[in-house]
């Protein structure tokens, strides 16, 4: 949009439209297949990536398409469609799907070399396993080998979140390939809450795995156009057109540890550690739970940036516990970091310690969130904002959950366009503002590889990076 390029940017209201996001496809496209080292993944060109109706093989010019192209299926989505979808899904095909929390690039998940293709098109390490998506509890139990304790916990958790945002992590069994695993042994499965998704699953009759449909370490799709444009190269990918997501950020992932008497929360997502809580409360009062069971946060999502990093480069090629996890995830391909508000700026020695980093405001780009950062806005080349402008009658860290990823790439696309430096994204005290506010800033942290940076205003104004 040409609006976009003049001055400072407006905040941008969610979804964006097709036209602005299409520009925004080809600046992004281009800059990666010039500059990055993966630009081989990228070969296929803009103009072999279609959109289809569900109804027919022929773009809205009536012209052939080939079919091994990238295609968005539109809705209306006919019964006919999903039977197309599910067959390919068994056949061994990838087929991105929309859920309530960003989009899923989905294969026969009991399929070994089909779970193959989603690490191929991705890029993605063996080592980060894999989701099973199902549309019932009842197919998710036949997947898990659990005990009795294990059994009740899972009706329970399943019972009062399902449909919905938590992965639930047990011991796998033998059908589960180790490419979901990772070879862990165990699986992390959930039932998404979009009726799309669940028609899939059903038509394809197998359990789906569904990392998020983008480069691995790439802002995570909220829309089927974000899709195209992280893996459009993806031979025969069809992307079921949902909408846009409604809860915006991944799922929390929860492991089942009944020998210890809790469960364990391995990410932080769209249900809340209070949530959960709440669930066994409820369960002992039922009498659904026959006994108490402690939720607790894995110790990493306390480790700092500094922690992560010594353990990712000793070990890199660990297996994961859940996706979601590294350091650098959810990124932008321009360097970003979080950058402190006032009331968050360290001592003047913390200053004198940090690095000065090259990049000036003025050829930055900021991500605000509920402009609270407003005086700074003029000061960068261009400002979003996580929220927007809907804080009154919504409440903000939802707003900013919805919008997050979008934003991120809203972000990352002007800021190729403009050949902007660097990206700054609004850092926030999330233990002020409740559990969704923390999985939101999880979400920040990661994308922001855990840099933390300020604006020093000795001498010639400056950032300065303070971790990370």
């Amino acid at each position: 949009s040409s609006a976009d390029c003049e001055g400072a940017v407006q905040p941008i209201t969610a979804p964006l439209p097709d036209f602005i996001h299409f520009a925004m496809v080809v600046s992004v496209i281009r800059h990666k297949r010039s500059s990055m080292e993966d630009c081989h993944e990228l070969s296929q060109p803009i103009g072999k990536r279609q959109s289809v109706a569900t109804s027919g093989g022929l773009t809205s010019n009536d012209e052939p398409f080939d079919p091994a192209a990238a295609i968005i299926v539109r809705p209306p989505h006919a019964p006919e469609a999903f039977a197309d979808l599910g067959k390919r899904l068994r056949e061994g095909h990838l087929v991105s799907f929309p859920t309530e929390t960003v989009y899923g690039l989905g294969a026969n998940g009991l399929d070994a070399k089909a779970v193959l293709k989603i690490f191929e098109a991705k890029g993605r390490p063996l080592s980060d396993p894999c989701i099973l998506h199902v549309s019932t509890a009842k197919e998710a139990a036949e997947l898990f080998d659990l005990n009795d304790a294990e059994q009740e916990a899972l009706a329970v958790f399943a019972a009062s979140c399902w449909p919905g945002p938590l992965s639930i992590v047990g011991r796998a069994k033998p059908c589960v390939p180790v490419e979901v695993t990772a070879a862990t042994d165990f699986v992390a499965v959930r039932c998404p809450d979009h009726e799309v998704a669940r028609a899939l699953i059903s038509a394809a009759g197998r359990p789906l795995a569904a990392p998020s449909a983008n480069r691995f370490g790439h802002i995570s799709p909220t829309l089927p156009e974000h899709v195209l444009e992280d893996l459009g190269h993806a031979p025969g990918l069809r992307i079921i057109d949902g909408g846009p997501c409604s809860v915006g950020i991944e799922s929390t992932v929860m492991r089942l540890e009944l020998d210890c008497r809790r469960v364990v929360i391995l990410r932080k997502g769209g249900v809340t550690k209070e949530r959960l809580e709440a669930i066994v409360a409820d369960g002992l009062a039922r009498g659904t739970l026959s006994q108490h069971i402690a939720v607790e946060y894995s110790e990493r999502l306390a480790a700092s940036a500094q922690t992560l990093r010594e353990r990712e480069e000793a070990i890199p090629e660990q297996a994961q516990e859940s996706p979601g996890l590294l350091l650098r995830h959810y990124s932008p391909s321009v360097p970003s970091a979080l950058l402190l508000a006032e009331e968050m700026l360290p001592t003047p020695e913390a200053f004198a310690g940090g690095k000065k980093l090259p990049y000036a405001m003025q050829q930055s780009v900021l991500i605000d969130f509920g402009r609270r950062l407003q005086l700074l806005h003029d000061r960068f080349l261009g400002t979003f904002d996580l929220c927007d402008g809907t804080s009154t009658v919504v409440d903000p860290v939802e707003n900013a959950c919805t919008r997050a990823f979008a934003v991120l790439r809203a972000a990352e696309a002007f800021a190729i366009a403009k050949g902007a430096s660097f990206i700054c994204i609004s850092d926030f005290n999330a233990a002020k503002l409740g559990s969704r506010a923390e999985a939101l800033h999880d979400r920040m942290f990661r994308a922001a590889s855990g840099c933390r940076v300020a604006i020093c205003p000795q001498g010639n104004t400056h950032f300065v990076q303070l971790s990370g």
